[in-house]
């Protein structure tokens, strides 16, 4: 039997040698769809947080039978406050029920004067509760406790 000497090898590959080149683009494109996927879920809730309606009672005066309420949008959104009502303590119904028609932009705020067909008694508490829509339909309520003077 006679073995040449010169015979060329054939340069054969094992499947387990390609598994890493595979292996390291498969976790690229895996990083980054997990990245694109996360980018999209936080722009999501960003842009339902920052659309959010919200109003806060800023200040409340009761005094005699005269009230004084300021109000500010301290929400992204615009807001048209449509009711104002004053509880008595430990009452169900409004001493004070007022409605409204006055828009809110973000950022600003007004003062609601009028007055009540029952005097305040000084030192009781009083639950005073602002009623408005967001743009998108959505109630937005802000409730304080102040009391009369």
């Amino acid at each position: 039997m006679y073995y040449a000497s010169n015979t060329k090898r054939v340069n054969r590959r094992r499947a387990g040698d390609l598994s890493g080149p595979i292996y390291t683009i498969l976790m690229i494109v895996f990083v980054i769809v997990a990245a694109i996927m996360l980018y999209n879920y936080f722009q999501s809730r960003t842009s339902i947080l920052t659309t959010q309606p919200q109003l806060s009672i800023m200040n409340v005066q009761l005094a005699g039978d005269v009230y004084v309420i300021t109000v500010e949008n301290i929400g992204t959104t615009t807001v048209t406050i449509n009711q104002v009502s004053i509880y008595a303590p430990n009452s169900q119904t409004p001493i004070v029920q007022q409605s409204l028609n006055d828009v809110l932009n973000p950022g600003q705020s007004i003062t609601i004067v009028g007055t009540a067909n029952t005097q305040f008694i000084t030192g009781s508490k009083y639950v005073v509760v602002v009623q408005g829509v967001s743009q998108g339909g959505n109630t937005v309520a802000s409730e304080s406790v102040a009391i009369a003077q």
